[in-house]
């Protein structure tokens, strides 16, 4: 009862200090607008890419009269490549020449003589590619057009290899044997790999500020030995080990709630996609709040002035934030082998996992991570008590 009088007196005090509202719970929020914002380039979005139409320029043989060979159009014709591809033709390759100086065209392709008979004939075909000044656009136009040669004569060759009879036998087997769905339509970033910069600093922030509410516990107890007021405290019917567990509860108390404004304002402000796995997700926020007020115990326990406490938190929280990639995805290997021994890095690996959906067992490994070293902190932080103690 006493415990929860001296928890209850912490909570409220905390919860009407300016300070404490502004720097705990909306601090946090305004970094996740700003890093989400700028940096925002680093990371993949919510919104589909898309191709930039690309205008090519056609130039046939005179023997096919200016008309496209029936293969090229059977490929210009296709559903992903006709939104893609704006055709123009042109009489000779001066022309187009001409036009891609101006930018009047973006790509260029010259078809040689006889081309559909040459594929019918089983012979190599080749296509003369112009590129622009694009170098984007060229890329895609050469993805297309070379990945058609490619195609063709790679039939060719497996034509003459295998025979006309068992080229044509070999996939009709094949859908034979296969009765399943050929595409399976999903959406992007549904088990996937992509996350937007708002949801990776938000995880980044919410870590982050949830290991700094240990340095409002140990200003706290720090706080009563500096002002002496802990010897009023002691001479009160209630042990220091009431003393310290109550504040420490009050202080988590405060987390939590935390951690709470931070996710739902995040998501309300800005879009941020926590996952479906709410339950997950408030077991990690419990975790790293363990985390952070056994570590401002054992930083409390060994430290002699608040300012040193602070100071020394300060530092390691600032350093396993980095190590972990969050203030910036790290690309040094040598900083995810650190990293692997932080709070952060667990933590930060299992809202990434929940945001991008992934499978359960891989969230509960890093959760399971993250729950081994809260439990060595406990472990450490207990002894540290019941070596030291908390007195005046």
């Amino acid at each position: 009862m006493k415990m929860m009088i001296i928890a209850w007196f912490e909570l409220r005090r905390m919860a009407t200090s300016r300070s404490v509202l502004i720097n705990q719970f909306l601090l946090p929020l305004i970094l996740i607008f700003i890093l989400g914002n700028a940096l925002s380039g680093w990371f993949g979005n919510d919104q589909e890419y898309q191709q930039e139409p690309i205008r090519v320029g056609f130039v046939g043989s005179p023997a096919d009269k200016g008309q496209l060979p029936e293969s090229i159009q059977a490929l210009t014709s296709m559903p992903g490549i006709q939104d893609i591809v704006i055709q123009q033709t042109a009489a000779s390759r001066e022309e187009v020449e001409d036009k891609l100086r101006r930018d009047d065209l973006d790509y260029a392709v010259v078809i040689p003589e006889y081309f559909d008979e040459r594929i019918g004939q089983g012979a190599e075909v080749k296509l003369e590619l112009l590129p622009g000044r694009n170098h984007d656009l060229n890329l895609v136009a050469d993805t297309i057009f070379k990945t058609f040669i490619a195609d063709v004569n790679h039939g060719q060759a497996q034509a003459v290899v295998m025979g006309a009879e068992r080229m044509l036998a070999v996939p009709a087997t094949a859908s034979a044997a296969y009765e399943g769905p050929k595409v399976e339509i999903g959406e992007l970033s549904e088990k996937g790999t992509t996350y937007t910069a708002a949801q990776y600093f938000a995880a980044s922030m919410l870590i982050m500020f949830l290991l700094y509410s240990g340095l409002m516990a140990s200003s706290s107890l720090l706080g009563e030995r500096e002002s002496r007021t802990l010897f009023r405290l002691q001479s009160a019917p209630v042990t220091p080990g009431t003393i310290f567990a109550g504040k420490i509860i009050g202080c988590s108390l405060i987390t939590i709630a935390q951690a709470a404004a931070i996710v739902l304002g995040s998501q309300w402000m800005y879009g941020v996609k926590w996952g479906p796995y709410p339950l997950l997700l408030m077991a990690v926020c419990l975790l790293i709040t363990l985390a952070s007020m056994t570590l401002a115990t054992l930083i409390t326990l060994v430290s002699s002035t608040a300012a040193g406490a602070r100071g020394l938190m300060q530092a390691i929280i600032i350093a396993m934030t980095f190590v972990s990639g969050g203030f910036m995805p790290l690309p040094v290997e040598f900083f995810h082998k650190i990293g692997a021994f932080t709070v952060n890095h667990w933590a930060m690996q299992s809202m990434l996992r929940m945001m991008l959906n992934s499978d359960i067992h891989l969230i509960m490994t890093c959760i399971g991570m993250l729950a081994v070293i809260a439990a060595f902190l406990s472990a450490a932080a207990m002894v540290t008590y019941r070596k030291v103690g908390y007195h005046a």
